[in-house]
């Protein structure tokens, strides 16, 4: 049976702040994208979502044994757009404490969200527009084929792939914003200690970590929204 404190390189007793270090560290040379294996890096990020949640921890200690965590769609597609949107701050090399980093990802999430919300009332607009152009179509010669009544069919069909799409995506949107309602990233957290300003922060990159690795999937891809989305802040 795997030692997930072995794995993490820690001892039994060591505090959740000590588990979350010896995780970041292995981290950057276990990853796929580094040089390790997606078999180390399973590992790694399961031993790390057992150890660092209380009541799991608790369990694997008296038992020995853990549930391996079902991945909730729903909420990875979320966790992606997060974890976008945290890239685009950490990567933007800007003084994390003297930025307000829960509002910035949350301005650039509901930014995303108005802008795919005008697109579907464009689209709905073209659409009614389209029907109405539907009911004056008339092929002047004898026959059952309208050729053009198709191309207003293929243009219906696109139409209603556009909205559908764009309302998928704004689910996932507003869904992470419900998920960062939890974490906050607020000043306030260095009184007690500087580590801790930022450990929501890399909760949050550590949670794609472990969806990433139940799929068997790189995490953090470039592209990390849902299909279709695409940044409209942080530049």
């Amino acid at each position: 049976m795997t030692d997930l404190y072995g794995v993490l390189g820690v001892k039994r007793t060591a505090p959740r702040k000590d588990i979350h270090k010896a995780y970041r560290k292995k981290a950057k040379t276990a990853h796929p994208d580094a040089g390790g294996s997606v078999e180390a890096f399973n590992e790694l990020v399961l031993a790390y979502s057992v150890l660092s949640d209380g009541d799991r921890r608790t369990r694997y200690d008296e038992t020995g044994e853990f549930e391996v965590t079902k991945p909730n769609n729903f909420d990875g597609g979320a966790i992606e757009i997060i974890a976008e949107k945290l890239g685009l701050v950490i990567h933007a090399e800007h003084d994390l404490a003297s930025m307000d980093v829960g509002a910035l990802i949350e301005q650039a999430i509901r930014e995303d969200i108005a802008a795919r919300q005008a697109s579907v009332a464009h689209q709905q607009r073209a659409a009614e527009r389209l029907a109405k152009l539907r009911a004056r179509t008339k092929r002047k010669a004898e026959g059952d084929t309208n050729l053009v009544a198709r191309v207003l069919d293929w243009h219906e069909l696109a139409i209603q792939n556009h909205i559908k799409k764009h309302e998928e995506s704004i689910r996932f949107l507003e869904r992470a914003l419900e998920i960062l309602k939890d974490y906050s990233f607020a000043d306030d957290m260095v009184a007690a200690q500087a580590e801790e300003v930022t450990g929501a922060l890399n909760d949050i990159l550590v949670a794609l970590d472990e969806l990433a690795a139940i799929l068997n999937t790189s995490p953090a891809r470039a592209d990390g929204m849902p299909q279709g989305a695409g940044p409209t802040a942080f530049g």
